[in-house]
Order: structure tokens, then sequence, then C-alpha cells
């Protein structure tokens, strides 16, 4: 991961630390992606699980959402979104270069 991402990461970090301390200690695994062109940048699932969280989450559903927000009210921008299931939680925090996408 370059130094760039790692520094923007630490920033989102320590910003929400009494949020992230709480998250970590429930999640099953988290995934950050680029947002240029939805690669990997790190995660603690498989490659298979963590490539399909990028693909469905990041790729579609998260860009649709995003655009959503934009069509309702072009000077808002979605800053979080929380996708609750039978099995999981997802919660997905875009930032301006990369998401994190935390598995409940």
């Amino acid at each position: 991961m370059s130094k760039i991402y790692l520094k923007a990461m630490e920033d989102v970090v320590q910003r929400n630390t009494d949020n992230t301390n709480r998250i970590t200690e429930q999640a099953q695994g988290f995934v950050v992606s680029e947002n240029a062109g939805d690669s990997l940048l790190h995660t603690s699932f498989d490659l298979t699980t963590a490539q399909s969280i990028v693909k469905h989450l990041h790729a579609s559903f998260l860009k649709l959402a995003q655009s959503c927000v934009r069509d309702l009210d072009t000077d808002d921008k979605l800053c979080f979104l929380r996708v609750k299931t039978r099995k999981h939680e997802f919660l997905v925090s875009p930032e301006e270069a990369f998401t994190v996408t935390v598995v409940l």
C-alpha cells in the first residue's frame, strides 16, 4: 500500500478512534479498495471474498447509492453506508482515494 493511502487511512482512524475500537472488536474482517480502479489495497479476507466485496459492494452498490444522493441534492455527498443482512452487516466508508468496508 502506498504511503499516501497509508497516511490517509491513519488520519481517518485517528479521527474516529472510539468508533474504530468498538467496530474492530466485533469485526469479521475488512477490505480497503482504491476508488480509481476498484483495485484491492488491503484486506483481512481471502482474495476471492475480498474481490467479491469490492466488485459487488464498492463497484456497483456504493456507486449507485452515491449517485442517488447526488441526484437528490447536488451539494450533498455520501459519507457512510450501512447494509444489514440476515447473516452480516456491512459498514462502508468511502473516502476521496479509497473505500473501507468492515464486515460484522
